[in-house]
């Protein structure tokens, strides 16, 4: 059974292009399979059967509405009976660097891995500026982080039927840290403007910066020490490049830390030797490693006081994705000692869908 399916696969991706099977996808490639007994042995007694990896690209726009070509992970369960699937989408963590992704089998794969031996035919997205496609990657921004996800559904949906993929109507969306964040704007992309297409099942947002313009934005200003100090240039990076703010980095972090970012953001270092680069020189100059400290003083002002009418604000507030009612069964998990993303961002979202 897995035999023909990679045979069958492998001849017909040599003839798959933008203008053959399925309008958005451009090709799929085999990444390799993992048995039952394998993935049971390291992940546990409910894994339910082996699994194909296959590498997928596919069209999409990108943050200025140009064509570009995205990819991700498709990971197909393999029984030896016919199987008609259900489909899930996992939104992976914030990664290292561009090639850090599921696609090339990095970047938090593993649980995407682990869904599909629990049955279910998983699609992870690599997102923009990441994996095959150009630019920036446009951290936490909501939009991209959503339609990435929508174009590689669309991708593999279409092309299922030409590998004898049975998927049935059922589709079920999550994400972690990061992902979490991207689930829940992918949740709401398909309820608020998608729902006459993809009938969303239900959908389950883990540890996610819901309340960027409130609970990540107070945690930059505030004096307490955070150990994931590049998560805030590499938010800002994503959008300045999609919103066009400055035209310098001095204008927002001080002269100590610019080169730093400026590497990576050309990738010439990844966001783990950014954090430990940040951690070292603000502990030495500070004390402890305190986010507020490497922004431009007029920059904790325009923070602190948090007008709306401000573009860096407004930007914020563009990409918080918990303002909204969920109708489809949802469920947000947390743990109180997640010293990445604060809890009360899981509070602030429940407090507020509930409402």
């Amino acid at each position: 059974m897995v035999s023909s399916r990679i045979s069958l696969i492998i001849l017909l991706a040599a003839f798959v292009s933008t203008t053959s099977v399925g309008q958005t996808l451009v090709s799929i490639s085999y990444k390799g399979q993992r048995s039952q007994e394998a993935l049971a042995q390291e992940y546990g007694f409910l894994i339910q059967n082996g699994v194909e990896m296959w590498k997928v690209t596919y069209t999409t726009p990108d943050v200025f509405n140009q064509l570009d070509t995205a990819s991700g992970l498709l990971i197909l369960p393999v029984r030896e009976e016919t199987t008609i699937y259900p489909t899930l989408i996992y939104q992976h963590g914030t990664v290292d660097g561009p090639q850090d992704v599921p696609s090339n089998l990095q970047g938090g794969y593993q649980l995407a891995l682990v869904f599909g031996g629990l049955g279910y035919a998983t699609l992870a997205p690599d997102f923009l500026g990441a994996g095959t496609s150009r630019g920036f990657h446009p951290y936490v921004h909501a939009d991209s982080e959503a339609s990435a996800a929508v174009d590689m559904l669309r991708a593999v949906r279409g092309y299922a039927p030409q590998i004898d993929l049975l998927l049935n109507d059922q589709l079920f969306v999550t994400g972690y840290s990061q992902g979490g964040h991207a689930s829940m704007a992918l949740h709401r992309a398909l309820e608020l403007e998608l729902a006459d297409e993809i009938n969303l099942t239900a959908a389950s947002h883990m540890s996610g910066p819901y309340s960027i313009s409130g609970v990540m934005r107070e945690l930059m200003v505030s004096e307490e020490p955070y150990n994931f100090l590049a998560y805030l240039p590499n938010t800002y990076l994503s959008y300045n490049y999609v919103y066009g703010f400055y035209d310098d980095l001095e204008q927002f972090f001080k002269p100590t830390y610019t080169n730093a970012i400026r590497n990576f953001y050309e990738g010439n270092i990844g966001l783990s030797n950014l954090n430990n680069f940040l951690i070292s020189n603000l502990t030495n100059e500070y004390g402890a490693p305190i986010a507020r400290y490497m922004l431009q003083d007029s920059i904790v002002t325009i923070l602190e006081d948090a007008d709306p009418n401000h573009p860096v604000i407004a930007a914020l507030e563009a990409n918080d994705t918990y303002e909204w009612a969920p109708q489809q069964p949802t469920r947000i998990f947390y743990c109180t000692a997640d010293d990445q993303v604060k809890y009360r961002n899981s509070i602030v979202a429940d407090s507020v869908m509930q409402a």
